[in-house]
């Protein structure tokens, strides 16, 4: 379900102008897992309970996910570098660091990829996996192409992001 959201919050132009926000980044760190637009916290919620309630989840099984994709997340995000080969190790099942991080490039065909939260196995089924050697990460910009990067770290700036979008969706 995560996997299917995120590809539509990128895909559908209302929920790309929510979901730049946490692209506008221009500095991925921890704080870029927090870093959601206030309507993307309640579109999250909705879609998170109303599954858990559908699918009658326990609430044992809804704590432990929960603060395990927190911390995976967090992870993720964080300006951090995990040795090479662990990166490699953990790749084929699990959505690294350097595989999340990919997802923030403001070049397109590395934006558009890597949409999984934990299991890269989401990627590898739809086609969207992407890896890069170590010398393009490094040369890997973050943020949104239209939004200044200025403003992605002014609060009051950074509440208006889904009105300052130029562009419908991360597509175009």
């Amino acid at each position: 379900m995560r996997y299917l959201v995120h590809r539509c919050k990128h895909a559908v132009p209302f929920l790309w102008r929510i979901h730049a926000l946490h692209h506008s980044d221009p500095d991925v760190d921890v704080t870029t897992t927090v870093r959601l637009h206030p309507i993307e916290y309640l579109l999250n919620s909705g879609v998170f309970w109303l599954t858990v309630i559908l699918l009658g989840i326990p609430a044992t099984v809804v704590l432990t996910y929960g603060l395990a994709s927190f911390a995976i997340e967090a992870l993720q995000h964080g300006n951090i570098r995990l040795p090479e080969r662990l990166e490699r190790f953990l790749q084929p099942v699990l959505v690294t660091v350097d595989t999340h991080r990919i997802h923030h490039s403001v070049a397109f065909a590395q934006g558009s990829c890597n949409y999984a939260t934990i299991f890269s196995v989401w990627d590898r089924l739809f086609k969207t996996y992407t890896r890069l050697t170590r010398a393009q990460h490094d040369r890997i910009v973050f943020g949104v192409r239209e939004l200044p990067r200025r403003d992605c770290l002014k609060p009051s700036a950074m509440l208006l992001t889904p009105w300052r979008i130029h562009h419908a969706t991360a597509a175009e």
